[in-house]
């Protein structure tokens, strides 16, 4: 018995060496896990009766070789397909024959028809994604290698911020007027009358800039005078609107009123109706001077026009045309990139702003119905915003020039595909507050990308990047647990199948559950502690040394019983 006991050891010891060998080997195999050798006592109860107090043991056989599924370190690469789990699950793998592996190395690749694959050529499942939404069916993760189709702009969302200590051109003067203080007022023109004696008295009247945009208060001083002997004014409040840079047609005749042009003048504010009647009062200031009456009439054709001192015509080329602007891309059909201008122009001081859009820097397109020149943005948009700097509408018409009626703004035409293409632009969130003019445009439109690189994120959705900036999900990595881990059973290629101790695979989504997390760009080292397995060779060959000499001292006795003859 004692040679079947001293090789029994011998055995254990070599398997003990071979395990820790094993592990040894595997010290640096990404996702390995341990082995750790188990013992068993071996006695047989046969050889001095059953029960006896004297059973003398048999020797050691191996009772297991179980592995130690703790987590093993986090190695960071510059590898985006490789991958580790932070926390419990295995990564499900197709195995052929309709079966699965499991492992923990992440040592992702594609293969030529873009299958996530290990190195073993083994496919790695999941669940795919269809436009964007992933699917509920475990399969093998596939990653699309074809360019994505452009997607023609069909949404703007612009939150723009005007400074509210911006001004209109020119600048409504807020100061008492002063004919000795040119900053009361904004230009002049003088008018030479008689009076009933025949002598000459000069006639000044000065348009100082009202509230209400392209238009001016009027005064009037005679011999630079501003009232009469009585102390009244020599003029009556009176108020000149005219046209703004670009002719337009206010009154219905199908004539266009010429740029600047004066369109009302009168004793209050103009109104809407003002204007399309184009009612002209002459502007008339009079009174006593030194006992004679003076008295002089301004003719509306007469009345001095602003035109050097008003905001010149839009122009996106010339920033003094208009209060702020920007532009941003936007796409059409083919993926085409087109240059979307949007100015706003400050229309008196109502905070009111008039709208002006450009498509590759023009207002308007050729209509392929009509063969009319159209503009992108309805004539005469405008935004307004509340006393508290809010958006409060978007209209069409600027008061007092016609009114206004909420709109929903839109850009029309700018597909040179599809003219009656659109883009709904939502203003929402726009202020207009004590800060500098700034703007936020987002747009849902892009031209063809080729793919350009993939990663995971922690909840291990797949993410393309493409060349045109976009980023797609293109599925979603599946990990499974056991109710017993202990029983899977080693397949090879660090991987791992379920078995009978183990129970079926539960398999789920990373993040959910117990299951942990996907760390992209990272590897999961074994979990092999060199220090220990290397004692655990010293104490291995200790043993297999010890059994060699419990066999050596039996040969010895051996002899000695066989040489008594």
């Amino acid at each position: 018995m004692g040679f079947n006991t001293a090789l029994s050891g011998i055995k254990a010891s070599a398997d003990y060496l071979s395990v820790t060998g094993n592990n040894i080997a595997n010290a640096d195999t990404t996702g390995f896990k341990k082995s750790r050798i188990e013992f068993n006592d071996l006695y047989n109860s046969n050889v001095l009766g059953a029960g006896s107090s004297n059973v003398i043991g048999s020797g050691v056989s191996v009772a297991n070789v179980a592995q130690e599924f703790s987590s093993g370190n986090l190695a960071y690469t510059d590898n985006n397909l490789d991958l580790a789990v932070n926390g419990s699950g295995f990564f499900v793998l197709d195995a052929g024959a309709g079966t699965q592996a499991f492992t923990r190395a992440g040592e992702f690749k594609l293969d030529a028809s873009g299958n996530l694959v290990t190195n073993s050529g083994s496919k790695v499942q999941g669940y795919n994604a269809v436009d964007g939404i992933i699917g509920g069916n475990l399969e093998d993760m596939v990653v699309p290698t074809a360019r994505i189709p452009p997607k023609a702009t069909s949404s703007v969302d612009l939150k723009v911020n005007l400074n509210s200590e911006g001004e209109d051109v020119p600048p409504y003067i807020r100061a008492d007027f002063d004919p000795a203080n040119p900053d009361t007022y904004d230009y002049t023109q003088t008018q030479t009358v008689a009076d009933g004696n025949g002598n000459n008295h000069l006639i000044s009247y000065y348009y100082a800039k009202s509230k209400m945009p392209n238009t001016y208060e009027v005064y009037a001083t005679v011999d630079g005078k501003s009232t009469d002997d009585t102390g009244a004014a020599f003029m009556q409040p009176t108020y000149a609107t005219f046209n703004g840079p670009e002719a337009k047609d206010y009154n219905a005749d199908g004539t266009d009123e010429p740029p600047f042009a004066l369109l009302y003048s009168g004793a209050t504010e103009p109104t809407v109706t003002d204007i399309a009647n184009l009612t002209k009062a002459p502007i008339a200031a009079g009174g006593t001077l030194g006992g004679v009456a003076i008295a002089g009439t301004l003719d509306p054709a007469n009345v001095r026009t602003p035109d050097n001192i008003a905001r010149p015509a839009f122009d996106p080329k010339d920033p003094t045309s208009y209060s702020y602007g920007n532009t941003k891309n936007v796409y059409d059909a083919l993926g085409e990139t087109h240059t979307l201008g949007y100015y706003f122009i400050q229309q008196g001081e109502d905070n009111t702003y008039e709208l002006r859009a450009t498509v590759d820097g023009k207002e308007s397109y050729i209509d392929p119905t009509t063969g009319e020149d159209k503009r992108y943005l309805d004539k005469g948009t405008v935004v307004t915003f509340d006393p508290a700097g809010n958006l409060s509408g978007t209209y069409k018409g600027i008061p007092p020039f016609e009114s206004s009626q909420p709109i929903q703004l839109q850009i029309q035409g700018f597909d040179p595909t599809n003219r009656n293409a659109i883009i709904p632009v939502d203003l929402t969130g726009s202020t207009q507050f004590a800060l500098s003019s700034t703007d936020e445009l987002k747009q849902d439109g892009f031209a063809a990308g080729e793919l350009q690189g993939v990663s995971f994120d922690e909840d291990g959705n797949l993410i393309a990047t493409y060349t045109n900036q976009q980023t797609a999900t293109l599925g979603q990595l599946a990990l499974a647990t056991f109710d017993n881990t202990d029983g899977l059973v080693p397949d090879g290629d660090t991987a791992w199948v379920a078995g009978k101790d183990s129970g079926a695979a539960n398999v789920g989504r990373p993040n959910s559950g117990t299951l942990g997390s996907i760390q992209g760009g990272a590897l999961e080292e074994s979990n092999v502690d060199l220090t220990s397995e290397l004692v655990a060779l010293i104490e291995a060959q200790r043993n297999y040394q010890a059994n060699s000499k419990t066999l050596e001292t039996e040969n010895t006795v051996t002899q000695t019983i066989i040489n008594l003859r």
